[in-house]
């Protein structure tokens, strides 16, 4: 793997975000589709079908919409129909009282749960001939079709996931553009509150960010709380080290990305346990000097330590989770 393809990957990976991914990608989901009808849906005549894997169902079903301060799919659709965004950060920017008058009347919306693991998202609008498919990241289009046309926008396919001999090569380059997109990943993390343990201020971050807060985080393939366990001990670490820590910066990001091949980006497993925590512990070991095995060791031995985690959908008990997942991959808090 080049520099130049794992900034391309990095780049795709890393997106802002306010609000749990899942419901979010339902709202970006109904926000296309409504950009594309002939005039805006009406809350009192519109109607739409939406099926869900079930790992997207789950989690969806229990996130709380930031602003609606209401959980469920039916606020997420709501909300996406009601926003004014141009990208996948759909909750940054939405008519808040035309989202709660298509939540007055929730018989628009029918939601279909299908036996598929992963990301899986399809809205259709029954009887136009007009549906979108999301599937794989939380904001790539499978399919667009508006009134029997296909739509779909090009996509690149993006570089596979590097191999773990790439991540060290990759990490200890220095490559100028990876670390300044690794500079960014940290420095436009949600910050954290002051006055708490490091282990603390996770946990909080990311039970708040279930309970509906609005401040934008930045995602990590395709997760809010994922992003901001890696993220906010490397802000802290930068504070101190400065430019030094980017390579295991690097390296956690790239491990992230490998590890989410390997373990799905959605399943009923904790992510924090089976991803972000192992690449966290990699990276802060790559600092340290640490070679492949130890690597391989800590992506073995952390998942094992923390197994009991299963995802039980996004709640404010992720940041309990977060604790736990930390204490395993952060040697001195």
């Amino acid at each position: 793997m080049t520099p130049r393809d794992a900034l391309r990957l990095l780049q795709g990976e890393i997106v802002q975000v306010v609000g749990c991914t899942e419901p979010a990608a339902i709202a970006y989901a109904f926000r296309t589709l409504a950009r594309r009808l002939p005039r805006p849906p009406a809350p009192g005549s519109f109607r739409a079908e939406l099926r869900l894997s079930r790992d997207a169902f789950r989690n969806a079903s229990t996130a709380v919409v930031p602003r609606l301060k209401i959980r469920g799919i039916l606020a997420a659709a709501s909300a996406g129909l009601a926003s004014r965004a141009n990208d996948f950060n759909v909750f940054a920017d939405f008519d808040l009282r035309r989202a709660r008058a298509f939540m007055k009347n929730p018989s628009w919306l029918k939601v279909v749960p299908v036996r598929r693991r992963g990301l899986f998202v399809h809205a259709r609008l029954p009887g136009l001939r007009t549906g979108i498919t999301l599937e794989g990241r939380h904001d790539h289009i499978e399919r667009l079709v508006v009134q029997g046309r296909d739509q779909t926008p090009p996509s690149r396919p993006p570089p596979p996931p590097p191999r773990l001999d790439e991540i060290f090569a990759l990490a200890r380059a220095r490559h100028p553009g990876l670390e300044a997109l690794a500079r960014d990943f940290i420095l436009r993390q949600v910050p954290a509150e002051k006055g708490y343990p490091l282990d603390t201020q996770i946990a909080r971050r990311i039970a708040g960010r279930m309970s509906g807060y609005s401040h934008p985080v930045m995602t990590l393939t395709g997760s809010g709380n994922q992003g901001i366990f890696i993220g906010l001990p490397y802000r802290r670490l930068y504070a101190r080290q400065g430019d030094a820590i980017l390579p295991a910066v690097v390296f956690s990001l790239l491990a992230q990305v490998h590890l989410s091949a390997r373990h799905n980006r959605l399943s009923a497993d904790c992510g924090l346990a089976t991803k972000a925590a192992p690449a966290l512990a990699a990276g802060l070991a790559f600092a340290r000097g640490a070679g492949p095995a130890e690597i391989r060791r800590l992506f073995r031995d952390i998942p094992a330590r923390l197994a009991g985690m299963p995802c039980e959908g996004a709640e404010p008990a992720c940041g309990r989770k977060a604790r736990r997942a930390f204490r395993a991959a952060f040697p001195s808090p």
